[in-house]
């Protein structure tokens, strides 16, 4: 069975390569154009980043076994298994073909990390992946702040990959790019920071502020959001003065509503499809008509209106705001109960 030859530190030096380049292309996607820049480089900057983080994972693989033959089975895809009868009413089997040319995919380097014990931090490279296919789809400019929000996120990915995995110092293997890289970290730490100083003058609604946190901008998806200084200044609220409070993008310098944004995330969060039967699980809260009310959770994030009734004094069934008026019965019962009093 022919397997590929491996070259293992051109795989390193391919991996850093693709990263040099995500990150130029970063720098000149955040530029204005009379500055030189241009934002369809954010694509190519996610492509050639997401790219080289993958040839540095498939590298420390190549590197965890001695054998050179070795390294290129873990990274080269292996031929297609198949049965064979094996002449006695069992099966065996078979590996038909040769390893093929083309390397592992993200699913597979996940299991070789398990199968090696080699410790990522998934949830940010899947984001990183997410972003690159969402950008495919959409105009660059729409996400100049979301890929200057993973850059930052990938930071510390990175630290911890390079010192911890391949034993050596981010800021020699990777040169400017780690100084790049350190100094937007560095700025987008310290603005968030500052933002949610900011918004704790906003009074936002206690149980809304996750909600908060996870909200990006329309224009550009940057997650570094202010209140506007207007707002603040005539100390509106953003519990009383939904309507109107809006928020000022830091990226980008785009203004808008942030309560949208915020009930916007809430729904994402509890999601559903009613392809797949049932009901949604947020709705308009009765008591302030904001649509912040959580079925499954029985109350309102925004005003924090509770349920009179919580259950169906006859058969225990959870019941809902619409139930309220059924004197702590659900639907059917209070029904049955008008029916039986009627009839009386």
């Amino acid at each position: 069975m022919k397997i590929p030859a491996l070259d293992v530190e051109k795989l390193k030096e391919n991996a850093l390569t693709s990263i040099r380049l995500g990150i130029e292309d970063f720098q000149r996607s955040q530029l204005t154009m009379a500055q030189g820049g241009d934002p369809a480089r954010t694509l190519s900057a996610i492509r050639n980043l997401f790219a080289g983080v993958l040839l540095l994972f498939k590298y420390k693989i190549a590197i965890s076994v001695d054998n050179p033959e070795d390294a290129a089975t873990l990274i080269f895809n292996p031929p297609e298994v198949l049965p064979k009868s094996d002449g006695n009413g069992g099966i065996k089997w078979h590996p038909m073909g040769n390893f093929k040319r083309t390397t592992i995919d993200v699913s597979t380097i996940k299991k070789r990390f398990e199968s090696f014990d080699i410790d990522v931090d998934w949830k940010t490279i899947d984001t990183l992946q997410e972003c690159r296919n969402h950008l495919e789809h959409l105009h660059p400019a729409h996400t100049l702040g979301q890929v200057a929000d993973f850059i930052a996120e990938l930071f510390p990915i990175l630290h911890d990959f390079v010192e911890k995995q391949l034993n050596e110092k981010p800021a020699e293997l990777l040169g400017k790019s780690w100084e790049i890289m350190l100094e937007h970290h560095n700025f987008f730490i310290s603005t968030r920071a500052a933002c949610n100083t900011a918004w704790a003058e906003a009074d936002i609604p206690e149980l809304m502020q996750d909600y908060l946190d996870k909200c990006q901008c329309k224009e550009c998806g940057s997650s570094l959001l202010r209140p506007h200084l207007e707002d603040i200044d005539n100390e509106a609220s953003v519990q009383e003065q939904d309507k109107f409070f809006r928020y000022d993008c830091v990226a980008c310098g785009h203004s808008d509503l942030i309560a949208p944004l915020m009930i916007k995330e809430l729904n994402k969060e509890h999601y559903y499809d009613p392809r797949d039967g049932g009901e949604p699980d947020v709705e308009t809260c009765l008591t302030c008509r904001r649509d912040t009310f959580v079925v499954s959770e029985q109350h309102c994030l925004w005003c924090e209106a509770e349920l009179d009734y919580t259950k169906c004094s006859i058969c225990e069934e959870p019941l809902r705001q619409d139930d309220q008026f059924n004197n702590g019965m659900c639907g059917y019962h209070s029904h049955v109960y008008e029916k039986l009093m009627h009839d009386d």
